[in-house]
């Protein structure tokens, strides 16, 4: 695996692309997660009516279920919209929010795993835990602090090898398998623990690289990356008296910087392989 080539192809198609990226996601991020589309060079759509998700999945270029305001009225429409992706190969990004803390949540998930129509899940350690163990036990949509490495790398591959998908499992370090290989990223900045919309930010850019990537776990680790070095750019840019609330402005900005300008950070990248 060439990564750095990789990256800067995924980089390019992006940029020249445009992929358009179908979101059925709760209505707490989704001006969130359209921004951070738009941001990368992306072209965002929220659409939940049953009536016509399968005409807009089918001329999407990634789908993005987020389970955070789940209803019935979304489920329907999550699985029509799944059913689609995979009828015409797109890749589908599972954010399964909230999905330790709630049984609904948690068999619904795994329903759309079970059937195979997950490319790629993007989760924080809870909720990977959650769908590894098929059992909801956790309160919110927080996650616990994350284990040692050992355990992440056990959870990532076998839910990975489990569900035959990858799984990117995001935290102050971040977990990438597809049940065969595994890697470590570092990055990031704890003020993306203050903010509403970080990890559907990140599964958001997981998604608008999985469409124009052909090895999608490297999509999955570049969209990582990019929020990872966003976040450290815009921690960056603060002054003493700014807080999360400008934290989350200058993320927005920092998507963008660090795809528009990716040549000037590509050479301190360095994603670790694991065992």
């Amino acid at each position: 695996m060439n990564m750095k080539g990789d990256f800067n192809q995924i980089i390019e198609d992006l940029q020249s692309a445009k992929p358009l990226l179908h979101h059925i996601t709760n209505y707490v991020t989704a001006g969130d997660c359209a921004g951070a589309a738009l941001a990368a060079g992306a072209s965002p759509v929220m659409a939940d009516a049953a009536d016509e998700v399968p005409e807009i999945t089918a001329g999407c270029d990634a789908l993005v279920l987020n389970l955070g305001t789940l209803n019935e009225q979304r489920m329907e429409s999550m699985e029509l919209a799944a059913a689609t992706a995979k009828e015409s190969d797109i890749p589908v990004i599972l954010d399964p929010a909230g999905v330790m803390s709630s049984s609904l949540r948690l068999e619904f998930a795994l329903k759309l795993l079970q059937a195979g129509y997950i490319t790629i899940v993007r989760g924080n350690y809870s909720e990977c835990r959650a769908l590894l163990e098929q059992e909801a036990d956790g309160r919110g949509v927080d996650s616990q602090p994350m284990p040692d490495q050992g355990e992440a790398l056990r959870i990532v591959k076998e839910a990975a090898k489990q569900y035959k998908c990858i799984f990117a499992m995001t935290g102050a370090v971040d977990y990438v398998s597809d049940g065969k290989r595994a890697l470590m990223i570092n990055g990031g900045n704890p003020l993306m623990e203050r903010i509403t919309g970080a990890g559907c930010m990140t599964s958001t850019l997981v998604a608008a690289c999985a469409a124009v990537a052909e090895d999608k776990m490297t999509g999955a680790m570049l969209g990582l990356i990019i929020m990872g070095q966003a976040a450290e750019l815009a921690a960056g840019l603060l002054e003493k008296k700014d807080g999360p609330g400008m934290f989350k402005v200058r993320l927005i900005d920092g998507i963008y910087h660090v795809v528009t300008k990716w040549n000037l950070i590509m050479d301190n990248l360095n994603p670790e392989k694991a065992n």
